[in-house]
């Protein structure tokens, strides 16, 4: 009977380490090394290591009944995107675009990260094309959850012109909202929605009445994507 009441006991307690970032992890301490380091399981069988100047506090705490969703510890640090997406014209002067961004960002915690990204976005509209290539800043919130994680983004930069039929390129704007879903080795697959806008210079010459002419004007090139990529 002690034996059971004891066994009992330890079932409805876990191992909590709280760290100096913010961050609270809940499961099983497995090892540790005095004075280094510990090494942590948690529910879903994911591991963490932190060396102890990392950690603010050790307890052992009640587990408390199990919510709809639980948020999943996420380890601080660096983190790459590689998102492809199609954009949809939309308005007057739409284009539609095939889109490759590459992003490297700093996880700040569960919630936000930041990063610099750059990639490719082709434009095509009856036959001609455009190419261009964005650097722009990466901001992201996130709402973790068990398993799935809703994200907003925000890339904000500027883009240079590779083709001829565009002089000049300008602001590029790319807010997007989506999901997350936890896959194995801590990668996020997601999927989002997003607008992306693009400030354009467009510059053509053209032959009329034995005159050449030149044109330009600068607009908004629009297109709402649907992307897909993997975080790592």
């Amino acid at each position: 009977m002690v034996l059971s009441t004891g066994l009992f006991a330890q079932q409805n307690y876990q191992d909590v380490v709280y760290l100096k970032n913010g961050s609270v992890i809940r499961g099983m301490i497995i090892e540790q090394i005095p004075n280094q380091s510990i090494k942590i399981e948690t529910m879903d069988k994911s591991i963490f290591v932190y060396k102890l100047e990392e950690v603010e506090k050790m307890t052992k705490e009640e587990k408390k009944s199990k919510a709809k969703y639980v948020a999943e510890p996420v380890e601080t640090g660096y983190q790459a995107i590689i998102e492809l997406g199609y954009g949809f014209k939309t308005g007057d002067y739409g284009l539609d675009v095939l889109k490759l961004n590459i992003i490297n960002g700093y996880r700040i915690n569960n919630h936000f990260a930041v990063g610099i990204g750059t990639g490719i976005r082709h434009y095509t509209e009856e036959g001609e094309s455009a190419t261009f290539i964005p650097i722009f800043a990466d901001f992201r919130g996130y709402l973790p959850m068990n398993k799935i994680a809703p994200y907003v983004a925000l890339g904000v930069g500027y883009s240079f012109s590779a083709s001829n039929n565009f002089s000049g390129v300008g602001v590029i704007v790319n807010p997007s909202v989506g999901v997350g879903f936890k896959m194995q080795n801590n990668r996020v697959l997601h999927v989002g929605l997003g607008y992306e806008m693009q400030k354009a210079e467009l510059s053509y010459d053209y032959y009329y009445n034995n005159y050449n002419y030149y044109y330009s004007s600068t607009e908004t090139i629009g297109a709402i994507s649907l992307n897909v990529g993997i975080t790592f």
